[in-house]
């Protein structure tokens, strides 16, 4: 019950960003400022070997091929519905999933439409997956995509995955939600 009054509030939160349009009279304008935060620290990823899937090491590409196969299965039963669904929900849903396998992902928030957003001003959610080399992959569970960084040269729109608030967990994610409204 808890789970699903927690995933009900961060729809709700969702559509009241989606709804903001970026207009001075949007919700982020009128929220108060906050002191503290649970996100991780951009400059604490410089090097992110605490994160990195080190079970991992010299089988990226089998790792790869994990991720895209999961994201696959999840794409097949759930389907994302702009107003309807809830990205948060769907990142949230695969971060257990990679967790029950014992692959370590951060939950990125963020607007793939701007750079440096504030919280407020996040209107989506994916996650990033270390190897255990330390090569980073996004992966966005409204839309089943697994994108690499070598995949940016080709698609510079893709780099905007590299840029966003870092959850380790959802806990975290959810008392920033809290803290904030």
């Amino acid at each position: 019950m808890t789970i699903r009054i927690v995933f009900s509030f961060l729809a709700l939160v969702t559509l009241l960003l989606a709804g903001c349009g970026g207009t001075e009279t949007g919700l982020y304008h009128q929220l108060p400022p906050v002191s503290q935060t649970n996100h991780i620290v951009s400059a604490d990823l410089g090097d992110a070997g605490e994160y990195w899937n080190l079970q991992w090491r010299g089988r990226a590409a089998e790792l790869h091929h994990s991720l895209l196969a999961l994201t696959w299965e999840y794409s097949q039963t759930h389907e994302y519905v702009f107003g309807e669904s809830d990205c948060n929900d769907m990142a949230i849903d695969i971060w257990n999933d990679l967790a029950s396998r014992g692959i370590t992902s951060l939950i990125v928030v963020g607007n793939l439409e701007m750079s440096h957003e504030s919280f407020a001003e996040c209107n989506h959610a994916w996650l990033i997956v270390y190897n255990g080399e330390g090569a980073a992959a996004a992966l966005d569970p409204s839309c089943g995509g697994v994108y690499c960084w070598e995949d940016t040269q080709e698609y510079p729109y893709l780099k905007q995955y590299w840029e966003g608030i870092v959850y380790q967990n959802p806990t975290d994610l959810w008392n920033d939600f809290q803290e904030r409204w």
